[in-house]
């Protein structure tokens, strides 16, 4: 019988798991078909209750029960400089390894899905190893400073890997693994590390796909988009785009109203609602949670999640549409 399932990788360690809960409820709840989703879970060091968790939601919005896949990361961590504290998102580089079907979508899980996923499968081109977007321009112009590995870097053609569509049978065909770690050891991790090499590997070996499948704050346009690329939902959010304020909403909208299972509820009590309000208008600023909050990162994150949405609160225009929560009619 044909596989007619979509594969989708989301690579975490549990400071991400609330990130990884939205971007995979949110992909299953915009695709018509949820039956056919099948997630791989790249995970590192993530305990039975995140698991199960995981597995929980998928299961309830109707798509199939995850498979986790948990690689020895030694090697990883003896060869790549970490990545925000983690070496989850190398896991990517790794992906034509681990699996031996042919494509499958990764996605970073700072993302929210506004599209049914089959739309973006449906553009696989077995011609080329990767499809993905373009960075915003002002990323590409810093990596090219530094690209010394690559003399001839162009900018226009410098791509994203937060959503892409990769041909593992490709990639194994030409040694793609071979070719990173030949790479990580001539020239270290790069800045953007897994991202830039992927882009110096398969500089000729990729095809852009259109922007709005990978909308990345701070792009004007991102209000058009079929993803939204939040850039750090582990972390506090970049605030200094006021065209990207309305759109965080429907993050937290959606956390609060799926991930804490309370689709009935409004986003939180009057009391709260309060607080938020009082506490949004003084928005600390992260080092001073870091210096009074001596907690697990976390933690730590969880709390600037919260402080980030009591500022977010006064500054948002919304109105919820309860039979599509994934609209962004709302935002305004």
């Amino acid at each position: 019988m044909k596989d007619d399932s979509i594969h989708i990788a989301l690579a975490t360690d549990r400071r991400y798991v609330p990130g990884l809960l939205v971007t995979m409820t949110s992909m299953i709840y915009s695709t018509a078909q949820q039956k056919r989703l099948r997630f791989h879970i790249l995970a590192d060091a993530l305990d039975d209750n995140d698991k199960r968790r995981i597995v929980d939601f998928a299961v309830k919005f109707g798509a199939q029960p995850p498979e986790f896949i948990e690689p020895d990361m030694t090697p990883i961590r003896e060869k790549f400089t970490s990545y925000k504290d983690s070496h989850a998102a190398f896991l990517r580089l790794f992906l034509c390894a681990f699996f031996s079907f042919d494509w499958i979508l990764y996605s970073d899980v700072d993302t929210l899905w506004m599209r049914d996923i089959s739309e973006l499968w449906s553009l696989r081109d077995d011609s080329v190893s990767l499809l993905w977007c373009r960075d915003i321009p002002s990323i590409a112009h810093d990596v090219k400073e530094y690209s010394i590995w690559n003399p001839e870097f162009d900018e226009s053609r410098y791509a994203c890997s937060g959503v892409v569509l990769m041909n593992l049978k490709r990639m194994r065909e030409t040694g793609f693994v071979g070719k990173c770690i030949r790479f990580v050891e001539q020239w270290g991790t790069p800045f953007f590390v897994d991202q830039d090499i992927l882009n110096y590997i398969c500089r000729d070996d990729a095809k852009i796909l259109p922007q709005y499948w990978d909308c990345m704050m701070p792009d004007p346009d991102a209000v058009n988009g079929l993803v939204y690329h939040f850039n750090g939902i582990g972390s506090l959010f970049n605030s200094s785009f006021s065209g990207w304020k309305p759109l965080y909403y429907p993050w937290f909208r959606f956390y609060y109203d799926f991930i804490l299972n309370s689709p009935e509820r409004q986003v939180c009590s009057k009391v709260k609602r309060i607080l938020f309000m009082l506490i949004g208008f003084l928005y600390p600023l992260r080092w001073i949670v870091t210096m009074f909050i001596p907690r697990t990162k976390q933690k730590r994150d969880g709390i600037i999640r919260q402080l980030f949405f009591a500022w977010l609160w006064p500054r948002a225009k919304w109105r919820w549409d309860s039979n599509n929560p994934l609209s962004v009619s709302h935002c305004r």
